[in-house]
């Protein structure tokens, strides 16, 4: 954030509905499989005037990339997207000397309804879908809770590719790995059915346990036969070198892309660019300024009324949801964000934001990490993790976030 050029902003707007709640997911999403026209133009309403009373605190400022995430913003209607996605570009102005269009991003789960969408969603404005594939297997998603089956997969995906000629620049399947009961065979099966399809980019996740949703519950009781760190670590490996293989190399930890197609809209969040977040439970991430100038985070409401009631009066977000960054939460965060891409961390640039290089607030740290193998320390100070530290990533990360040492 130190480096202000380009001046630009990413946009995310999150949906809440779903048409059913998975067991595994504790994001703030409302069950709704059957999405009336008013309940959605309520909460487009809401949207477009939180982006009205926020948008001029990114004043003068391109719009680099518009992200509709959820939730399953694709149970919107191709209406609702194209007055969200006109919205925000007649918010900001675009890119300067750039021949190339913001990225609009829309998540779209396979299904029938959101299929059919795609060449609509494409017309409003949609140059990028990341579509929620999860698994190939069908006994697999159906222990994840998934709505849908491998066949509705293969065809939303097939839909999703005929959607090229009506302006998809890219499309993005998102997997789970080490999902309950899941082995090797079976990551190695869907990875092989993945790189037939060729897609620009993958987002590959581990399944992780979160408090709160039925799958904590179940594995409190015993009934959730999760897959052991060793073979986690091994369905990983697998991953990354098949996609890599394949043409796909990773870019951070969890994500891979064909050169070129990488997210622009995520790299945000590891780079630490402004982020304007609309709708429930949307994070933002405002420019620095002179009383904070490791900026300001602000974090919307999770139900959907409270936050609707308070935008449509024009009222700001309430004081608890704003946090001011302080120098040291800031360079924590950009140690471990840049440690999750496999550009790393720059040494010269992080110095020049915060006065000092990493080894001046976590040497001792570097030292025995290096030593561990978790990570690769360049002769400027850059640092790296290896191919182990991927893996084992978690400690190293903590290290970085905890407080610096005298």
């Amino acid at each position: 954030m130190a480096d202000e050029s380009p001046r630009d902003v990413g946009v995310y707007v999150h949906v809440p509905f779903c048409e059913r709640v998975c067991p595994y997911c504790d994001f703030a999403v409302v069950a709704a499989p059957d999405l009336s026209a008013e309940r959605e133009a309520r909460y487009v309403e809401g949207l477009l005037a939180e982006l009205a009373a926020r948008a001029p605190d990114f004043e003068g400022r391109s719009l680099a990339s518009l992200y509709l995430g959820g939730g399953t913003p694709s149970l919107l209607t191709a209406e609702s997207v194209a007055r969200l996605v006109a919205a925000v570009r007649g918010a900001f102005g675009e890119p300067e000397r750039s021949a190339q269009a913001p990225e609009i991003t829309l998540e779209v789960n396979p299904s029938t309804v959101e299929r059919e969408r795609l060449p609509a969603f494409a017309q409003a404005g949609v140059n990028r879908l990341s579509v929620g594939v999860q698994s190939f297997d069908d006994d697999t998603l159906k222990r994840l809770g998934r709505a849908h089956r491998a066949e509705e997969a293969h065809a939303t995906l097939a839909a999703a590719r005929a959607a090229r000629s009506a302006g998809i620049d890219a499309i993005s399947v998102d997997l789970i790995f080490a999902a309950p009961g899941q082995g090797p065979a079976q990551l190695e099966a869907d990875l092989q059915q993945l790189v037939d399809f060729a897609p620009e980019h993958v987002s590959a996740y581990a399944l992780t346990v979160e408090e709160g949703t039925p799958f904590a519950l179940a594995e409190r009781r015993g009934q959730l036969a999760m897959p052991d760190e060793d073979d986690a670590a091994s369905m990983m490996i697998l991953l990354r070198r098949g996609l890599e293989a394949a043409g796909l190399p990773a870019y951070e930890i969890s994500n891979y892309a064909r050169p070129g197609f990488e997210a622009a809209h995520n790299r945000r969040y590891w780079q630490r660019r402004p982020v304007l977040g609309l709708g429930v439970s949307a994070w933002s991430t405002e420019v620095p300024g002179d009383t904070s100038p490791f900026g300001v985070r602000i974090h919307n409401e999770r139900d959907v009324e409270p936050w609707r009631t308070r935008v449509m009066a024009g009222e700001p977000a309430p004081a608890e949801a704003r946090e001011v960054l302080s120098q040291e939460v800031a360079r924590g965060e950009a140690a471990f964000l840049a440690l999750r891409t496999t550009a790393g961390l720059d040494s010269a640039a992080f110095e020049r934001e915060f006065g000092a290089p990493p080894r001046g607030f976590w040497g001792s740290a570097i030292d025995e990490f290096c030593r561990a193998g978790l990570l690769r320390e360049g002769a400027g100070g850059d640092l790296r993790l290896s191919e182990r530290g991927v893996l084992l990533a978690d400690p190293v990360f903590a290290a970085f976030v905890a407080p610096a040492g005298p």
